[in-house]
């Protein structure tokens, strides 16, 4: 049998010793038997402190530091509760009452102290002033109780009070949940440890029940319960022995080996490159997976070969430069450099060095983080910066360009207003200043036909017909003239027009001055814009009668006005009239330009021109297609 076999049966066999001799002196003598264990427990609870409190200085845990400073208290009030005991003579005229009332107190410390060890666990405290505070309650305590304010806990021939039985129940439930704390918090102590522990917080909270039914100091309720405490003192003892004095460091090793299993797990996980070399040969001892991930170089074939091997430095002197500077206990931070891929690609990252020991063994950790995606991002900024500088420079040149274009078309619009008072003038002088002399010989001509119209020759009478019908015609000339220059100035009013009932308006006028004619026209519905309703009008006027005029040769004209559909609508007149030749398709809107159709079809030659300028200050566009004796179509957008 091993010796680690061989301890834990040697353990318990001393202890089944010590509670079978505690037994039979029972047997013999309760109050020899009670003096024993609770002498027994008061040195134990004395021992634990001192071990506990000489050991702070190792690395121990707090939670065993705590209890053994509650353990000076608790073992100086079951002393206390010992010397008072039924027999002892300690404390002449007291009852039962007063050992119960410090055993309760006793329990109440040592089950609260349980209770709140687990909380210290991982954190510090400061074990004087937690000794201090101890002491201090407890004082308070063992006052009230020899003071009479402490509740009764034991009366003579009835037995426990309520308050005492209440308080095992309270006590025996907070032993649980310390106990349930404990199992918590057990990763932080060795499984061994946790279950002594565990064992004594159980035996302790079963000692407290058997003490709710004694009604005798010296009854076997109370036997039982005082063996129950000696055993769960001594498993106290030696948890609190095992983890100070006999293994101290090994919970040190343990959170040593899991503070290196967290540092391993967060180097190889860390999104940044991470690498460990060697100072004097600068090989690489340890890389991470970022490193791995970003140069593409597998674990195996990067250890114990060095950078200048495998070129993974662009700049080899600026990596001796650094080995330099760590080399003198220097710390290089976020230094620039460019690394080769396995692949042969670079990258820029920013390196950070440290210098460590590592098995007595000089090493530098490096960290390099990728910002390849940052400067080339940077210089696109930078590209696109001077890109919006030089653009911002042309658009400022464009500016003055435009403002110098600006000042041209205020230049421009004062000449065109001084050209259209010109224009006023002009058509006050025609309206006038023309049309009185052209009146004067128009009335001269009628009065030589009335006077002397019978007496004159047929070629001299003629030549009076002809002087007459002529300034006829200029005044007419003279009208039209003046009005395409209003509508070529005047003020827009434009709203939604209905040219469906204009184009029906138009057409039953042109019926009703030439009813004879065999005529149809096809008038689509609904067919609505924007723009002013008195030049619609002129619009509607012009085309629909320009239409009208150029199918006067057929035996049966037709005339469509409607519209294609799309993004903005097109207007579209048809008429199965003489047509044009698409070859004179440019003459068609230009004033007084007339395509020859011969001498039926009378005009100045003014109206498209009319219905061009209409088209253009709602800006808009018109043009037409034809076929010479296949007639005509005029197509206009707004």
């Amino acid at each position: 049998m091993t010796e680690k076999t061989t301890v834990p049966w040697l353990s318990a066999a001393m202890a089944a010793a010590i509670l079978a001799g505690l037994w039979i002196a029972s047997r013999g003598n309760y109050l020899l038997f009670h003096t024993v264990t609770e002498m027994f427990s008061v040195l134990v609870s004395g021992g634990i402190f001192v071990i506990a409190w000489n050991a702070r200085r190792f690395p121990t845990s707090p939670y065993l530091l705590f209890i053994g400073i509650a353990h000076l208290c608790v073992g100086g009030v079951d002393l206390l509760h010992t010397m008072a005991y039924k027999g002892m003579g300690v404390f002449p005229g007291n009852g039962p009452n007063l050992p119960t009332q410090l055993w309760i107190t006793a329990r109440y410390l040592q089950s609260i102290s349980l209770l709140m060890a687990p909380l210290l666990i991982g954190r510090t405290f400061r074990p004087a002033a937690t000794l201090a505070a101890y002491l201090v309650v407890t004082a308070t305590l063992i006052a009230s109780i020899f003071g009479g304010i402490f509740p009764p806990c034991f009366e003579e021939g009835v037995g426990l009070t309520p308050f005492k039985i209440g308080s095992e129940y309270f006590i025996s439930l907070t032993f649980l949940a310390a106990l349930a704390f404990l199992r918590r918090k057990r990763e932080f102590f060795d499984r061994r440890i946790v279950n002594i522990l565990s064992a004594a917080i159980v035996l302790m909270a079963m000692a407290e029940l058997a003490f709710t039914i004694y009604v005798d100091v010296y009854g076997l309720s109370n036997l039982v319960g005082h063996l129950l405490k000696v055993a769960a003192v001594f498993l106290i003892y030696k948890g609190t022995v095992e983890t100070s004095l006999t293994r101290p460091y090994d919970l040190l090793f343990r959170e040593l080996k899991e503070s290196e299993e967290k540092f391993a797990k967060a180097f190889h996980t860390a999104p940044t490159m991470m690498v460990i070399t060697s100072l004097a040969e600068g090989k690489y001892l340890e890389v991470n997976e970022a490193f791995e991930n970003t140069l593409g170089w597998r674990r195996e074939e990067v250890l114990g070969r060095t950078s200048r091997e495998m070129g993974i430095w662009v700049d080899q002197e600026q990596r001796d430069q650094i080995m330099g500077t760590i080399e003198k206990g220097e710390k290089v931070l976020n230094l620039e450099v460019t690394l080769r891929k396995k692949q042969g690609e670079t990258i820029e990252g920013l390196y950070s060095a440290v210098g460590i020991e590592l098995d007595n063994r000089k090493c530098l950790l490096g960290i390099v983080r990728d910002v390849t995606a940052r400067r080339r991002a940077e210089r696109e900024v930078k590209l696109l910066n001077a890109e919006l500088t030089q653009r911002a420079k042309k658009l400022e040149d464009t500016n003055c360009e435009l403002e110098a274009t600006v000042e041209q078309l205020e230049a421009v619009n004062q000449e065109m207003e001084a050209a259209n008072k010109e224009l006023e003038a002009f058509s006050y002088t025609v309206s006038h200043d023309l049309r009185s002399p052209l009146t004067n010989i128009n009335g001269a001509a009628q009065v030589i036909q009335e006077l002397f119209g019978r007496g004159l020759d047929p070629q001299c009478r003629r030549l009076v017909d002809i002087i007459h019908r002529e300034t006829l015609r200029m005044n007419r000339l003279i009208d039209t003239l003046l009005r395409f220059a209003h509508i070529s100035r005047g003020e827009l009013s434009p709203e939604t027009v209905d040219l469906s009932a204009l184009a029906k308006e138009v057409a039953g006028e042109l019926q009703a001055r030439e009813p004879q004619r065999q005529a149809s026209f096809a008038i689509a519905g609904n067919l609505t814009t924007h723009g002013d309703p008195r030049l619609m009008r002129i619009i509607l006027d012009n085309l629909l009668g320009n239409a009208w005029k150029y199918t006067g040769t057929q035996e049966e004209a037709h005339i469509e006005f409607g519209a294609i559909q799309g993004g903005k609508p097109v207007f579209f007149l048809r008429d199965n009239g003489v047509g044009f030749d698409m070859a004179d398709a440019h003459r068609l809107f230009v004033p007084f330009e007339r395509l020859d159709s011969g001498a039926a079809f009378r005009g100045e030659g003014i109206g498209l021109a009319t219905v061009a300028r209409i088209v253009q200050r709602h800006g808009g566009r018109i043009w037409a297609e034809g076929e010479k004796g296949k007639g005509a179509t005029f197509y206009f957008s707004l």
